[in-house]
């Protein structure tokens, strides 16, 4: 193991159970029987604010946050501490367009180190919010985003060591959309029905505060919320009129993974991690694991005035943490209440995604999921080992297509994401993904004792990058582990 590895260690961040971590968020929950009761769709589906670039110049756009502590009411009458980008949760929404540079400059004025990535961008390594790349208390770094890719939903989300969990769940999570010409020119649903959903589960204390309980069991299987947010609301309520929307949806929560479906009616997927399908998918439910994204068109043109339809979870399990039978089965709900003239469309042709063939790889390595025993204590590890910044699991050669293997030998599902690249999924348990997951995507769920297989060619950017289970207690507990893009004359 590194020193580097071992520094961490010593400050008690992998595995610090039983630990006093100085932290907002609570290590045991305060006695209570669950979260404080929520009356749900009380509240407006709040809309993160577009950001605007502080200047411009030439292909470049420059954009300023600040990450900083703030108080918001979540649970009705009580204030819930939380970290924000620029203080609000979610943070500001980053819109931008393919091939055109960002660069974001991050300052933390936080009172522990950071680092940001951009989940599902194309971004040169040092940019890219590797865990080992902190942004201490009182310290600015600029992120240079190319934005060289396929338009798509991305979000930016906390990455420090270790914390990751942690940082995201006091609300350290922002939207990141992408667009082109292209895309703009189709007549899918545009301006304010273009709507992104970040949803979140938490669990809280009595007093408002986030509550983040961290001990053996949530390391095992992750921290599960006896809420549901969306956008930082309790179970929201968006008032829409009778036509098309758009809806782009983020699993932005650190463990849960969700069963989406509408009480009547369904949905016609049109995206996924890494922009639009070729063609549209009309779907009655859509799993979702965590970082996965889908991008969904409702019509509501056939519901009457006054009708409302709620979003379900059908993977909710009912009163869990005392909350009411709804309170994890019901995301939020779309009441309609106006009659709306929509000159949108779903085109039969999206943007067409040509399928990788396994016989142009050049090479397929697999990696087992598991557990092991190390210092007393059950971590999660890749091929055995906990993530350790001076190891390489894999050195893949730039411009090389590869087919890399998840095999699973634990009883938990692993979302796993790979850094800087988007790839298409061979198969899950040897069978080929359904329509909806026949996109780009960069997370992809690993089935308890099962396996996955996914190809990328591994272009432009040289350099070392992350890959790690997306439950994020198992990325934090630790697993995670490094690949190296080099390039051979």
């Amino acid at each position: 193991m590194s020193s580097k590895r071992r520094d961490v260690l010593k400050l008690g961040l992998l595995s610090g159970v039983g630990l006093a971590w100085p932290s907002p968020a609570r290590a045991s929950h305060d006695g209570g029987s669950g979260s404080p009761p929520v009356t749900p769709f009380q509240r407006p589906l709040p809309i993160p604010p577009v950001l605007a670039p502080a200047r411009s110049a030439g292909t470049t756009d420059y954009y300023e946050i600040t990450m900083r502590q703030a108080q918001v009411e979540i649970v009705p009458g009580k204030l819930t501490t939380i970290w924000g980008y620029n203080g609000i949760y979610p943070g500001p929404t980053l819109k931008v367009r393919s091939g055109r540079h960002a660069v974001v400059s991050q300052t933390n004025h936080l009172n522990e180190s950071i680092s940001v990535h951009l989940h599902g961008g194309h971004t040169p390594p040092d940019s890219d919010g590797h865990p080992m790349d902190l942004v201490a208390p009182g310290a600015s770094k600029d992120y240079d985003y190319p934005n060289n890719q396929i338009p798509a939903t991305l979000w930016y989300h906390d990455h420090a060591v270790d914390v990751t969990g942690r940082h995201v769940y006091m609300g350290l999570a922002g939207f990141y959309l992408m667009s082109d010409a292209y895309e703009d020119a189709l007549p899918l649903p545009k301006g304010v029905n273009d709507v992104p959903l970040l949803i979140q589960d938490r669990l809280f204390n009595s007093d408002g505060s986030f509550n983040y309980p961290l001990n053996d069991d949530t390391i095992d299987s992750g921290v599960l919320g006896d809420r549901l947010l969306v956008n930082g609301a309790i179970q929201p309520y968006f008032q829409v009129g009778r036509r098309k929307v758009r809806f782009r949806i983020v699993n932005g929560s650190n463990a849960r993974v969700y069963k989406l479906a509408l009480s009547s009616g369904g949905f016609i997927q049109i995206g996924s991690d890494g922009g639009l399908l070729s063609a549209p998918v009309s779907r009655t439910s859509i799993s979702l694991a965590p970082a996965e994204r889908v991008d969904v068109v409702i019509d509501f043109s056939p519901y009457s005035l006054g009708t409302s339809v709620v979003l379900k979870n059908q993977n909710g399990d009912g009163g869990f943490g005392g909350g009411s039978s709804s309170a994890t089965t019901d995301i939020m709900r779309f009441d309609v209440v106006r009659n709306e003239a929509d000159n949108s469309a779903i085109p039969s042709t999206l943007r067409t995604v040509t399928r990788m063939s396994a016989s142009s790889a050049a090479r397929t390595r697999e990696f087992s999921l598991g557990r092991a025993f190390i210092n007393g204590r059950r971590v999660w590890v890749i091929n055995g080992e906990l993530f350790d910044p001076s190891r390489f699991q894999a050195t893949p050669r730039l411009n090389d297509i590869e087919i890399w293997k998840f095999r699973n030998d634990s009883g938990e599902a692993h979302p796993m994401h790979i850094h800087d690249i988007e790839f298409q999924i061979l198969d899950v348990n040897g069978r080929v993904p359904a329509a909806g997951d026949k996109g780009w995507k960069d997370t992809v769920l690993v089935p308890a004792f099962g396996s996955a297989r996914v190809i990328s060619k591994f272009t432009d950017n040289t350099g070392v990058y992350v890959f790690h289970c997306h439950k994020l207690e198992h990325e934090d507990h630790a697993m995670m582990a490094q690949f190296e893009v080099i390039w051979t004359p």
